[in-house]
């Protein structure tokens, strides 16, 4: 059994890395690294998988990306006792699967949004103010949640917190959790976890 996972630096494919050693489950990374100019990944991604984008894993011949997919995969093959993931009856499920999917979606799109038009200089205006106006609202909604559940899917950590954390940390770093303590306590419990330090270690 080969488990391989194509890991861009300053990426969201970190999670994976975490995912990973949480699991335990034995693995290679292989780093690859933005170009300083453009950020974008390197061509080689896409020699692997047509959209170039990281994290991509490779398992016994299969390449497999989305971070999303590959984070239900290895729950599938490697978390046979749902040490990370609730079973399907479990009344923590349905909340399981709405943010690990939040990672990539309705909570995470405003905050690349930003992203990608403060690149492009776009910062007042109308469409400056909607993106803002969902990003409070994503964070407010992950603020009430946390206020009242020890972790995203409920009193037990999950990969749920591995795939939300990539964007709370960025949250963190540019000081967005100064008003938002049940977040901030969140972070500060799940980095002391001794998987997260060693995704630190292997580099993001």
């Amino acid at each position: 059994m080969t488990l391989k996972l194509h890991h861009l630096n300053a990426s969201r494919s970190q999670r994976i890395v975490w995912l990973l050693l949480e699991l335990g489950v034995p693995h290679e990374i292989v780093h690859h690294t933005r170009d300083l100019t453009t950020r974008r990944g390197p061509a080689d991604l896409a020699k692997i998988h047509p959209l170039g984008k990281s994290p991509l894993l490779e398992h016994d011949g299969v390449v497999i990306a989305e971070t999303g997919a590959i984070a239900e995969y290895l729950l599938a093959k490697f978390d046979t006792g749902h040490t990370l993931h609730p079973k399907p009856d479990s009344p923590d499920f349905p909340r399981y699967l709405e943010w690990i999917h939040s990672a990539e979606g309705a909570v995470f799109l405003p905050g690349l949004l930003a992203l990608y038009t403060g690149m492009a200089g776009i910062t007042e205006g109308p469409v400056a103010q909607m993106i803002a106006a969902e990003r409070e609202k994503a964070a407010s909604f992950i603020e009430a949640h946390l206020s009242t559940h020890a972790y995203f899917a409920g009193p037990a950590f999950s990969a749920a917190d591995c795939l939300m954390g990539f964007q709370i940390a960025m949250a963190a770093a540019q000081g967005g959790l100064a008003n938002r303590p049940a977040t901030a306590a969140w972070l500060e419990k799940v980095m002391a976890r001794p998987a997260y330090k060693a995704m630190l270690a292997v580099g993001v």
